[in-house]
């Protein structure tokens, strides 16, 4: 099979993240294909989440960790038959981000056909979508490390990623005293109370950092996305709950952020704090001896680029390992008619095959 073929037969395996039984099913397909193709395979699994790795040797320490998901976010059964029109191939994943997956794999097959062994391990998880907790955070834990992780999930075309912003979710619940709604003074809204909490924490912010706004972003930002509480218009609440999330470039740090939530908290009653997903801000030099390698490489103008969201380049961040964050022509992540520019994955695989040359 060719690259296009691959991607192709990988988009119509709908490995939605909550689908632990197609996830398996993306993972032992692409498995098959680096087996027959010379290559070595292990796979780990943690908590039913499924996690792949190729190389030419399975070693915890190569020169080069290759590194994408399999897991795709929820999509209507159309986004699930893969479709070219022009250079384009539409459905779920061509962007996010099977299409770089199957480009890693191609590019490792054929640099072995070559006869070159390179230093290189890919590894491919099936759980970033809901966090990477079970996929690359535990890879990470067992002591697999790398000179540079390259991962083709941020950026886009000709640009790379070098700072993605740190994460924290929480759930803050609350409890408060029934009443009836036409005497609201003997009762204690849980309702309210969380809201409290949340303007605090918005002029905390504002107050550091400035309101957020589209061209000037790159600070800490607040969002509530979800509140619930109460059964009715005329009955104070007695429970409520809120689930907040938080993003921060370097250099806030995640400490800094849960004192700030911590703070925002005292001298209220009957307050919990749970914190659901942590990861701290990416940053990578420009001047880093791999990013400069693949900077000469490519034959355009690299733009270097900065970006909100989160990946699991994080958990390597983490522990100090440099990453590489850039990707194929293509849409962006997560919307209908999702697709790949099939001429620029063309491009991304050789070139990418030049850089592991280079590198390892």
């Amino acid at each position: 099979m060719n690259m296009k073929e691959i991607l192709k037969n990988l988009v119509e395996i709908p490995s939605v993240s909550s689908s632990k039984e197609n996830c398996k099913k993306s993972v032992n397909f692409i498995k098959d294909i680096a087996e027959k193709n010379g290559l070595k395979t292990k796979v780990f699994e943690k908590e039913n989440v499924y996690s792949l790795m190729i190389g030419k040797d399975i070693t915890k320490s190569p020169k080069i960790i290759l590194n994408g998901h399999l897991d795709v976010v929820p999509a209507s059964k159309d986004m699930f038959k893969a479709k070219i029109e022009g250079n384009r191939m539409y459905g779920r994943g061509t962007s996010d981000m099977k299409g770089g997956d199957v480009a890693m794999l191609v590019a490792l097959i054929e640099l072995v056909k070559e006869k070159i062994n390179p230093d290189v391990l890919l590894i491919l998880t099936t759980d970033e979508e809901p966090g990477g907790f079970n996929g690359v955070k535990n890879i990470v834990d067992l002591g697999f490390k790398s000179d540079i992780v390259f991962i083709p999930d941020g950026g886009d075309d000709a640009e790379v990623c070098t700072d993605e912003k740190g994460v924290l979710h929480i759930l803050l619940k609350a409890d408060g005293r029934s009443a009836h709604g036409s005497r609201p003074w003997m009762g204690e809204n849980a309702v309210l109370k969380l809201i409290d909490i949340f303007q605090i924490l918005e002029k905390d912010f504002e107050k550091g950092w400035g309101k957020a706004t589209k061209d000037d972003n790159w600070k800490p930002t607040l969002n509530l996305g979800m509140l619930t509480g109460g059964e009715a218009a005329n009955q104070v609440p007695n429970t409520a709950e809120m689930k907040i999330d938080i993003r921060f470039p370097s250099p806030v740090t995640l400490d800094l952020i849960k004192d700030m939530v911590k703070r925002s908290m005292k001298g209220q009653k009957g307050i919990s704090l749970e914190i659901l997903s942590t990861g701290n801000p990416l940053h990578t030099d420009v001047n880093n001896p791999f990013v400069r390698s693949w900077k000469e490489l490519f034959k355009r103008d690299i733009k270097f680029v900065k970006e909100s969201g989160a990946s699991d380049a994080r958990f390597f961040a983490e522990k100090d390992i440099p990453v590489i964050l850039t990707k194929p022509k293509g849409s962006e992540p997560h919307v209908d008619n999702e697709w790949v520019d099939l001429n620029s994955l063309e491009e991304f695989k050789n070139m990418l095959k030049e850089w592991i040359k280079v590198n390892s």
